[in-house]
């Protein structure tokens, strides 16, 4: 059944098509997650010998060492988003695609990490603020209130991961994009769509539950069909299913969506 790029895929649909992507495809997948996930543990774990709980020259250069392996560790990142990208479209992967962002311009990445980071500590600021002033007073509405300040500020880091969470994506498929712009295109395309990616998420965490019932092992091939649904949801935003290459630009597309 071909698809009409004026409706947007339901969930269901999202979910078949990352199934049908990742049959048969799963061991890149799979590696490029293991990667990410596991690398910026590895390169900090060194920085850890000698840390206490008083403040010292340990914690300083463990702090300062966990900041730029933070940063640095968005780059594995990049190419998971990549490599489900090119599934996506039905090209092919291989490992040597688990170095494709280091030989890519990987300052763009970085800096639109560090931007990001800038961005998701801006709601801690109110948090710390009525921590600092309602805390010493010890008192059942000092602490109520600065519960729901904290609520508060989880909700507005969630609300900021969604509306700019496919910066990576469309850096991908814009090479030559400015930073800046990526973050505000994110925000265009996640325009009245953040319940959708929301629910899609929520719909979820049922096999993320059951990935760690079984001792974590089950997410070996739960986590890659979960980036494959989101990376799918981004894809179907910009009508950028089909044989591309990541990297080409798909202006048609984002012109039809408002522009860039």
């Amino acid at each position: 059944m071909q698809h009409n790029p004026a409706e947007k895929r339901p969930r269901k649909e999202l979910k078949r098509l990352a199934r049908a992507c990742l049959l048969g495809r799963y061991p890149v997948p799979i590696t490029a997650m293991l990667a990410a996930s596991f690398l910026p543990a590895v390169l900090l774990a060194p920085f850890s010998a000698g840390l206490t709980a008083q403040w010292n020259a340990a914690t300083v250069i463990y702090l300062a060492a966990a900041g730029i392996i933070g940063l640095l560790g968005q780059l594995p990142a990049v190419n998971v988003t990549r490599i489900h990208v090119l599934l996506a479209r039905k090209q092919q992967v291989s490992y040597r695609d688990l170095l494709w962002v280091f030989r890519n311009r990987p300052d763009r990445y970085i800096l639109a990490a560090l931007l990001m980071g800038i961005l998701l500590l801006v709601p801690l600021v109110p948090v710390g603020a009525a921590a600092y002033l309602l805390l010493p007073k010890d008192s059942a509405g000092g602490y109520l209130i600065l519960t729901a300040v904290i609520l508060a500020a989880m909700a507005a880091e969630l609300y900021l991961t969604f509306i700019f969470g496919l910066i990576y994506p469309i850096y991908l498929d814009h090479p030559q994009m400015p930073v800046l712009e990526g973050f505000r295109t994110s925000r265009m395309l996640m325009k009245g769509n953040v319940k959708r990616l929301f629910v899609l998420q929520l719909s979820l965490i049922g096999w993320q539950a059951l990935g760690l019932c079984s001792m974590g092992i089950g997410l070996l091939w739960i986590q890659p069909y979960m980036t494959q649904t989101v990376v799918n949801f981004y894809l179907d935003l910009t009508d950028g299913f089909g044989q591309l290459e990541p990297g080409e630009e798909l202006r048609n597309n984002f012109s039809q969506n408002g522009g860039i």
